[in-house]
């Protein structure tokens, strides 16, 4: 639930954008989903002119869900479909969420397939000003454990603990399987007692294999400067990976069916490079189900070629 948020509360767009509202089949069982294509060109790289700033799922793909509720339970199911050649995966679709929620009050304990806390950039890009990701990237893999949160009114925390929190190359978005002596762990706290105001920390840990300790680190904040106008910052670890990584993120909602924002994001890498880009992008809503995003980006690679990109992306939700 909080790793959806991290995606909306992270800029105004959603006041400007398509909501990916469910659509009510009757009191138990809901839809929602997504589908998006796009024309891109990259500059700069190999690819000119192909596949392009992001990866299948951020350019093209397509997102299909059931969500179930009764009395204190909920549960949702989600599958995805991409171009498998653009993410290194073994598959081009695939089960994304399955998972069931029990709640009471404010305790809410959940258990199956799901995506982790951490990351202010929503997994699904579709939810994000750009269409592609910032430099600091992160999103918790999707793994299967277990989780409890505490869903207060401006405090909400939880813990998480799962078969892998790194996640297993080439498999489709799933955990590695193993409960023994390669476990993911995860923790939050989310605050939002100040008007306009969202603060997040988060970090995440896995033994890996018995061997190699894996750490990583999670903050963001939004904060409303105004009706339209808002602003977000984040920085982030992961080790040996990125030594740090940040982004700075404005956005301004013109009207209802516009809105803009700027990204200036930066990596000082371990086992990744260095580098650090900027970006401009826009989203105009149609209708309540279809939307326009576009987007320019330059990302300056120290001891490499730059890349400019551009793109167009279309977004469809129900």
């Amino acid at each position: 639930m909080i790793k959806q948020l991290t995606g909306l509360t992270a800029s105004f767009v959603a006041l400007a954008s398509i909501a990916q509202a469910e659509v009510k089949i009757d009191d138990y069982l809901s839809l929602d989903g997504y589908a998006t294509g796009s024309a891109t060109v990259v500059e700069g790289t190999s690819a000119k002119d192909k596949q392009l700033l992001g990866g299948g799922r951020v350019w093209d793909s397509a997102l299909f869900a059931a969500n179930g509720k009764y009395e204190n339970f909920t549960a949702r199911v989600s599958l995805l479909a991409l171009d498998s050649a653009d993410n290194g995966l073994e598959h081009d679709a695939g089960l994304l969420d399955a998972y069931v929620t029990y709640k009471v009050d404010k305790i809410a304990v959940t258990a199956g397939k799901y995506l982790g806390w951490l990351g202010y950039e929503s997994f699904h890009s579709v939810n994000n000003a750009f269409a592609t990701f910032s430099q600091v990237y992160y999103a918790s893999p999707y793994s299967t454990g277990a989780k409890i949160e505490y869903l207060g009114d401006t405090v909400s925390t939880g813990i998480s603990v799962r078969d892998t929190q790194v996640g297993p190359g080439g498999k489709f978005f799933n955990g590695d399987g193993d409960f023994s002596d390669d476990v993911g762990y995860e923790a939050y706290v989310l605050y939002t007692g100040i008007k306009g105001l969202t603060l997040f920390g988060g970090a995440g840990y896995e033994d890996i294999d018995g061997g190699d300790q894996a750490y990583t680190y999670d903050f963001w904040a939004s904060y409303a400067v105004s009706e339209k106008l808002s602003v977000a910052a984040e920085v982030a670890s992961i080790e040996d990976v990125t030594n740090y990584s940040w982004l700075i993120q404005p956005t301004y909602v013109v009207s209802s069916e516009l809105s803009v924002s700027a990204r200036i994001t930066g990596v000082d890498g371990d086992s990744t490079s260095d580098a650090i880009a900027y970006g401009l992008a826009s989203t105009y809503t149609f209708t309540k189900n279809f939307a326009l995003k576009g987007e320019v980006t330059q990302t300056d690679y120290k001891g490499s070629s730059d890349v400019f990109g551009y793109g167009l992306q279309g977004i469809f939700k129900f």
